[in-house]
C-alpha cells in the first residue's frame, strides 16, 4: 500500500467534510442537545408538583391523621429541582348509601373540587386493599407517596391493636436505607450517588459509542454509493488502488469524528459542563468515575469499533449500486451492532458473569460490551489484553475482506449482486 496516496485521500475526505457548513452546525448543535436533554427531564420533573386536596373515605380518623402526619414527613424531603408534592387529605365518613356517596365524589373529582378519592374500607387493616379514584391515575409520585403513606399508617395501626405503643410504631417500622459504596482501584470508597453516576456514566459512553459507529460507518457506506453512482471513482481507480481508496476514506471520516469530539470535550470543559453531568463527582473527589484512562480506552474502542463496522459498511457501499439496493444489507450489519446495545443491560447487571465476559470478548460486541464493563469495573488485565488482540485481529480480516469486495464491487453495475457473489468476489480478489 503506497502511503503517500493514502494519504492524500485521507486529507481530501477530512477536509471535504470538516469544510462543510453540514459539519459545524452538527458539531455545534449536538452539545446544545445534550444540555437540553440533560436539564429539560429536571425542568419537566419540577412541574410535577404541585398542592392536591384528596377525600379519604373512612370512619378511621386516626388513620387519616396519620396518612397526613407521613405525608408532612416526606414534603420536608423534597429539595432541589423536584417540585414539592402537597397534599391535604379531608376526612369523609362512609354514607349508609355507600354507592350514591362515591357518584357524587367522582362529580367533585370532575368538577375539579378534588384531586382524588381514597377508598379505605374497614377491613383494610386485615386484606391492606383500598382504592385511589381520580381521572388521572399516572401520577407515578403522588401515587406511590400517598401507597407508602398509607401503608405505614396501616402498620402502626396493626402494631397498636397488637399492643405495641404509638411512640414506638415508627421506630419499629422505620425502613433500612441501604447505600451504595463504590469501591475503586485504590480502595477509595465513593458513597453520594455512587450507583445512579455509575449507570449514567456507562449508559451516556455506550450509547455515544453505539451512536457514532452507525453513524460514521453509514457515512462512510453513503460516500462510497455517491462515488460509485456519479462514476467518479473510474476515473479515481486509474491513478490510486481501491484499496488505498477505501482505507484513506475510512481514516478520513475516523479523524473527522475524532475532531468533533474534540471540540465537544473542549467545549464541555470551557463551559464547565462535566459537574452538571456527573453531579458532584468532581467537587467531592468522586472523579474516579471519569479517569483518565478510561478517556483512553473511550478513544480507543471507538477507533477500533470504527474501523470494524466502517469496513462491513464500506464493503456494502462498494457491492451495491444505490441506497435501496444497499438498504438489507445495512440493516444487517445494523442489527448486529445493535444487538450488542441490547445485550448491555444484562451485562450492566452482571459484568463478571461468564456469559458477560464470553460476550464482551466477541469482537462484533467488544467495542460496546468491553468497554461498558470498563465503566462499571476494571476487568483482569488478561481480559483487557485478550480484547484488544481479538479486536485487533477481527478489524484486520474483516478489512482484507472489505478490500476485496471493494476491489471488485466498486467497478461493477447494473445487477444486484447476491451474498454468494459476494462471497466469490473476495474469494477471487
Amino acid at each position: 500500500m503506497r502511503w503517500r496516496k493514502l494519504s492524500t485521500v485521507l486529507r481530501r475526505e477530512y477536509s471535504s467534510r470538516v469544510k462543510t457548513k453540514a459539519f459545524w452546525i452538527t458539531t455545534l448543535l449536538v452539545p446544545v442537545l445534550i444540555v437540553a436533554f440533560t436539564v429539560l427531564p429536571s425542568l419537566l420533573i419540577s412541574s410535577t408538583g404541585g398542592r392536591y386536596t384528596i377525600a379519604v373515605v373512612t370512619a378511621n380518623g386516626a388513620l387519616v391523621a396519620d396518612i397526613q402526619r407521613l405525608l408532612a414527613a416526606r414534603e420536608t424531603e423534597d429539595t432541589g429541582l423536584v417540585g414539592k408534592v402537597d397534599v391535604t387529605l379531608r376526612k369523609v365518613e362512609p354514607a349508609a348509601n355507600a354507592a350514591a356517596q362515591r357518584t357524587e365524589l367522582k362529580r367533585q373529582v370532575i368538577a375539579k373540587q378534588l384531586n382524588a378519592v381514597v377508598v379505605l374500607p374497614a377491613s383494610v387493616m386485615e386484606d391492606g386493599r383500598a382504592e385511589y379514584v381520580s381521572t388521572n391515575v399516572s401520577s407515578l409520585r403522588l401515587m406511590s407517596r400517598l401507597e407508602r403513606a398509607v401503608g405505614e399508617a396501616v402498620m402502626h395501626q396493626r402494631l397498636a391493636a397488637a399492643g405495641f405503643a404509638a411512640d414506638r410504631a415508627d421506630a419499629i417500622t422505620m425502613p433500612v436505607d441501604l447505600r451504595a459504596v463504590r469501591i475503586a482501584e485504590d480502595l477509595s470508597e465513593s458513597r453520594k450517588g455512587a450507583a445512579e453516576k455509575s449507570f449514567m456514566l456507562s449508559y451516556c459512553l455506550t450509547f455515544l459509542l453505539y451512536m457514532t459507529m452507525i453513524f460514521y460507518g453509514y457515512y462512510v457506506m453513503r460516500g462510497v454509493l455517491e462515488e460509485k453512482s456519479s462514476r467518479v471513482v473510474e476515473v479515481i481507480v486509474a491513478n490510486i488502488r481501491p484499496t488505498e481508496l477505501m482505507f484513506g476514506k475510512i481514516f478520513g471520516i475516523a479523524a473527522v469524528g475524532l475532531t468533533q469530539y474534540a471540540i465537544w470535550v473542549m467545549l464541555l470543559l470551557n463551559l464547565a459542563l462535566v459537574g452538571s453531568f456527573f453531579g458532584s463527582a468532581i467537587t467531592e473527589g468522586q472523579a474516579a468515575y471519569v479517569s483518565p484512562a478510561l478517556l483512553v480506552f473511550f478513544v480507543v474502542f471507538f477507533v477500533l469499533g470504527y474501523l470494524l463496522y466502517s469496513a462491513f459498511y464500506a464493503a456494502v457501499g462498494a457491492a451495491f449500486n444505490t441506497d435501496e439496493e444497499a438498504q438489507q444489507m445495512q440493516t444487517v450489519v445494523s442489527l448486529v451492532l445493535g444487538t450488542s446495545f441490547v445485550l448491555m443491560f444484562p451485562v450492566m447487571a452482571n459484568p463478571d458473569s461468564p456469559v458477560s465476559v464470553a460476550l464482551s470478548l466477541v469482537p462484533i460486541f467488544a467495542p460496546i460490551l468491553f468497554f461498558l464493563r470498563m465503566t462499571i469495573q476494571t476487568p483482569p488485565t488478561w481480559q483487557i489484553v485478550a480484547c484488544l488482540a481479538l479486536l485487533i485481529g477481527s478489524v484486520f480480516g474483516v478489512a482484507r475482506f472489505a478490500a476485496a469486495v471493494y476491489r471488485v464491487g466498486i467497478l461493477m453495475y447494473g445487477k444486484k449482486p447476491t451474498f454468494r457473489e459476494i462471497l466469490q468476489w473476495a474469494r477471487t480478489a
